[in-house]
Order: structure tokens, then C-alpha cells, then sequence
């Protein structure tokens, strides 16, 4: 029954990004924030008790429930490049390649999920960037986007560089805004939600069918709405001209300070 409900409201964040792109005319700015901060967070601690328990039944090596006890951040940190890499060859016909330094052996527990969805769309952004600021240069010869990792007792953190030409002094303050999207200079109206990028919405709805999520300006807010809920950050340095760094902190569930409370 757990497991039914679970996959009945596995749409919700489409349905959300459709409904607030028809209702947000009607309401203050301020409270859409609120509502949908509150809406997104809350579905996340749900979702994982409710994967937790039903996880807890099974047998899955390196997991207890849905908490893997030794997670490796440079192989979770790669899984996510590539697939994204993988999409961006798909919609673009080319990507830049990924290096990543730091404390590459770095390993410890944590609940998967969350990254699942931050990673993939803090990598869509740096790839989409670079690919449309570089436009005329081959696949070979685009610049890398660089990920430096870092842990220690306290939390981890995922700095991610792009040379993508940033974010400008414009964009800069609504860039974390529900529904702002800089998907325009490559799409027209239509073809913005209806890109190959779109797949992104199956990373927070599982299983779900591909809907609307490329341009509507869900991904990077409700990525920071997972980080703040997780006891962590998200921040974005613009270096216009240049590119952006963008800094995932996120506090350790065994670490020296209070974890996160689901």
C-alpha cells in the first residue's frame, strides 16, 4: 500500500511546475516562495521515511534503508556527469568533459536521493552554459567543467566551475526564483519546455513520464530549498565574462555537529 501511494504521486513536482506557472500572476512573489519552499521540502522528508521504511525490508549491500553507509562522492559526483554529459551530447551534439580533484577518496554515509536530484541539475547548467557560450567550437574543444571535492568532520563540500561566460549582474538576483530560467538564447517559447533536457523532471518525480521542467526555472530553487532542508547551502559566484562557481555544502549525518532532522 506504502509503495502504491508512492508511485500514484510520483508527478507532483510537474503538476507543481505547470500550476504555478498558470496561478503565480494571481499571488505575491513572497508567498509562492514560501508555499513552494514549504510544498518541495516537505514532499522530500516524506518520500524518504516513507522509501526508508519500505528499503528497510530488503536486502541491498552498502545500504541501511536508504542511507548508504559508505557513499563514495568522486564515483556519485561521476554518475552524475556522465549521464548528464550523455544528455547534453544528446540534445546539443556535443558536452564538455568533467575533471574532478580534490579529496577523491573521500567516503561516508549519506542518503542518496537528495544528490540525485541536485547534482544532475547543477551539471545540466554548467553544460548547457558552456555549450552555448562556446557554440562554435567542437566537443573536443570545449572547456572542462571542473569539480573540486571536499569533506570534513563537519560537512562536504561540491564546488562545480563552469566557463560558461556566468550569470549576468542582470540574472544575478533572481537566479535562485521559482520559474526565472535563462533557457532562452538556444529555444524558442515552445522549445524550451519541451527539450531533451526535460528528462530532469524523472530525477525528482521517479518513473515519472517527461514533462515541462527544462525552462521553467524549478531546478537551481528547489535545489536550494534540498540544501537548506539538509542542514547545508547552495551558492553561486558569477565571475561575468568568465563563468560561474557554484558551492554545494551539505552537513554529514555522523559528523562532530547536529545533523539534519527529517
Amino acid at each position: 500500500m506504502l509503495s502504491e501511494l508512492l508511485d500514484d504521486f510520483r508527478n507532483v513536482v510537474t503538476m507543481l511546475a505547470q500550476g504555478f506557472k498558470d496561478a503565480r500572476k494571481y499571488m505575491p512573489p513572497g508567498s509562492l516562495k514560501q508555499f513552494l519552499d514549504s510544498t518541495l521540502t516537505s514532499r522530500l522528508g516524506i518520500r524518504l521515511l516513507a522509501e526508508h521504511h519500505l528499503a528497510l525490508h530488503g536486502d541491498k549491500p552498502n545500504l541501511v534503508g536508504m542511507i548508504c553507509v559508505s557513499m563514495n562522492l568522486k564515483h556519485t559526483v561521476e554518475r552524475w556527469a556522465e549521464f548528464t554529459r550523455d544528455l547534453c551530447q544528446s540534445k546539443f551534439g556535443k558536452a564538455p568533459q568533467v575533471k574532478i580533484s580534490g579529496h577523491v577518496s573521500a567516503a561516508f554515509p549519506y542518503i542518496l536521493q537528495p544528490l540525485d536530484y541536485i547534482l544532475p541539475e547543477l551539471f545540466k547548467n554548467a553544460m548547457r552554459a558552456t555549450v552555448e557560450h562556446h557554440w562554435d567550437l567542437e566537443g573536443s574543444e570545449l572547456p572542462s567543467v571542473h569539480v573540486t571535492l571536499a569533506n570534513n568532520d563537519v560537512d562536504f563540500i561540491i564546488r562545480i566551475s563552469d566557463r560558461g561566460a556566468g550569470v549576468s549582474h542582470r540574472d544575478l538576483p533572481h537566479i535562485m526564483d521559482y520559474h526565472f530560467t535563462t533557457a532562452s538564447l538556444f529555444y524558442g517559447d515552445d522549445d524550451k519546455q519541451t527539450s531533451g533536457m526535460d528528462d530532469f523532471v524523472s530525477l525528482a518525480n521517479p518513473g515519472a513520464s517527461r514533462g515541462p521542467m527544462h525552462g521553467f526555472g524549478f531546478g537551481l530553487p528547489t535545489s536550494l530549498a534540498y540544501a537548506k532542508y539538509l542542514g547545508g547551502s547552495l551558492r553561486i559566484e558569477s565571475m561575468q565574462g568568465i563563468g560561474s562557481d557554484v558551492y554545494l555544502r551539505l552537513r554529514h549525518i555522523d559528523g562532530t555537529r547536529e545533523s539534519f532532522r527529517i
